[in-house]
C-alpha cells in the first residue's frame, strides 16, 4: 500500500514517539498501514452505509450489550458521548442516531465548504443532529438539561486561545478541549464513552465501553482543578483504547505542537 509522504511523516513521527523502543520497524509501519486503511474505509463508509441504511447497518453493524449502553439509551437521561479518531467514528454516530438516540454531534468545520456541505448531509441522513463547535455552549447546555445526547470526538489538539487546557495525552503535554468536562460537570451529566472498531470479518462492532460521573457541582469549590481533573481522566480512558488498538487509530494528525518558552523531552514529536 503507497501512502502519501507527508503523512507518512507525520505517522511514524506519533509512532515512535509513542512506542519508542518497544516496537519493531516492522511493527510500527504496520500499524501505519493498517491507521491508513482504517481512515480510508471510513470516509467511504460515510457515503456507503447512508443508502439502504436500516439493512446495511444491521448486517454490519453490532452494537455489543451492556449496562453503559442501556443507560445511554435512557430517554430521560442527558448524555456526553466521547469517542476519538480510531476505527469508524462516523458509523458510531450514524448508527445511534439510526436507533433512534436524540444524538447531537459536535462537529469542527472543513475550510472546503463543498466538502463541509457534503458531510454533514451523510451525516444528518439517518436522524444525527450536527452542531458546529464554534458556538455550540448554549445550544448545548439547553439539550442537556432537556435529557438530550451530545456527542464529541475528543483526541485532537484545542489551541489554548480556542478555550483548550493542556492535559497528559498518551504521555505528552496537549492542549484539548475542556467543553465536555465543564459541560459535564455544570450540569450533572454522566460521560459515556462508546468506540467502533473494525472485525476481521469486514463488520464492525460498537462498544460503550464506560461511564464516568463529574462530582456534584459546588459554587465554592475550584471549579477549574475539577474540570481540569475530569479532562485528564477523559483523555487517560481515550489513550488506553488507542494503545490497545493503535492499528485503527489515526496517526497521521499533528496531535503535538511545541508552544514557545516550554521545554520538551527529547522524544517529543517535531513535525
Amino acid at each position: 500500500m503507497l501512502l502519501p509522504l507527508r503523512e507518512r511523516a507525520i505517522g511514524m513521527k506519533n509512532i515512535d514517539a509513542v512506542f519508542g523502543d518497544s516496537l519493531t520497524d516492522v511493527e510500527k509501519r504496520r500499524i501505519l498501514r493498517s491507521s491508513f486503511s482504517t481512515f480510508t474505509l471510513t470516509m467511504l463508509d460515510v457515503f456507503w452505509f447512508t443508502r439502504n441504511p436500516e439493512k446495511r447497518f444491521s448486517k454490519y453493524v453490532r452494537f455489543e450489550e451492556s449496562e453503559a449502553k442501556t443507560s445511554l439509551f435512557n430517554p430521560n437521561e442527558a448524555a456526553i458521548c466521547i469517542t476519538a479518531h480510531i476505527g469508524s467514528w462516523e458509523l458510531l454516530g450514524q448508527a445511534c442516531a439510526l436507533m433512534k438516540l436524540d444524538l447531537a454531534s459536535i462537529a469542527a468545520t472543513v475550510k472546503n465548504k463543498t466538502v463541509n456541505r457534503l458531510l454533514i448531509e451523510q451525516r444528518e441522513r439517518t436522524g444525527q443532529t450536527i452542531i458546529p463547535r464554534k458556538g455550540a455552549l448554549r445550544t448545548l447546555v439547553s439539550r442537556l438539561r432537556n435529557h438530550g445526547k451530545a456527542a464529541f470526538v475528543l483526541d485532537q489538539k484545542t489551541p489554548l486561545a480556542e478555550g483548550g487546557i493542556e492535559v497528559n495525552f498518551l504521555g505528552f503535554p496537549m492542549p484539548v478541549s475542556s467543553a465536555p468536562a465543564s459541560l459535564a460537570y455544570r450540569t450533572s451529566t454522566n460521560l459515556f464513552f462508546g468506540f467502533c472498531l473494525p472485525e476481521s470479518d469486514g463488520k464492525y462492532t460498537i462498544r460503550v465501553t464506560q461511564i464516568l460521573s463529574p462530582p456534584p457541582f459546588d459554587k465554592a469549590a475550584d471549579s477549574e482543578k475539577i474540570v481540569r481533573d475530569l479532562t485528564q481522566r477523559i483523555q487517560d480512558i481515550i489513550s488506553a483504547e488507542i494503545l490497545e488498538h493503535p492499528e485503527f487509530w489515526l496517526w497521521s494528525y499533528k496531535h503535538w505542537r511545541r508552544l514557545p518558552g516550554k521545554s520538551y523531552p527529547d522524544h517529543y514529536p517535531q513535525y
